[in-house]
């Protein structure tokens, strides 16, 4: 015999009393909006004198060069070494030899193409490799190496054979 979800072979039984309550009252609490204090966000980015370096650097203009041809004006620092979800304390993390001045459109292509981006220097892998240590594909100079202060050198003069 099929039995329908209403029809039970015992019945319910309960164990305790339901607790009764007051119901809404009057200016219960309930009722009450409570008062929310805004999270602090916590800034990750470079600081304002690592951004003017940048700015220096890039003289405005994007960097990357991959979509615009280094045509659009840079508004994103693209960190080489990741910052990770929530950002790091890592003290490379926001130096001018860890960021690339990039306009948004680069910056999005190098997120969604990590070999290509490793590939060029654009994103280094997290280990004890330091920024500068790394050469760079830059738009304008070609292969680079960064500087903590804001400057570039020529890879090609510096490198072993063979090595960009």
């Amino acid at each position: 015999m099929k039995r329908t979800p209403l029809e039970r072979k015992t019945p319910l039984r309960t164990t305790a009393p339901m607790a009764r309550g007051k119901g809404l009252q009057p200016g219960g609490t309930a009722l009450k909006r409570a008062v929310v204090k805004p999270k602090s966000v916590r800034r990750t980015g470079p600081p304002p004198a690592v951004m003017a370096l940048l700015a220096a650097r890039s003289a405005g203009w994007c960097e990357l060069g991959i979509v615009c041809l280094g045509n659009a004006p840079a508004v994103d620092p693209s960190h080489r070494i990741a910052k990770g979800m929530g950002g790091t304390r890592d003290p490379r993390s926001n130096t001018a030899a860890n960021n690339l001045h990039s306009c948004r459109a680069c910056h999005d292509l190098v997120e969604r193409s990590p070999a290509e981006s490793y590939a060029n220097g654009w994103k280094i892998r997290r280990g004890n490799a330091t920024p500068a240590d790394v050469p760079v594909r830059h738009w304008v100079h070609g292969w680079v190496y960064l500087d903590e202060a804001g400057g570039w050198r020529s890879a090609l003069e510096y490198a072993p054979e063979g090595e960009p």
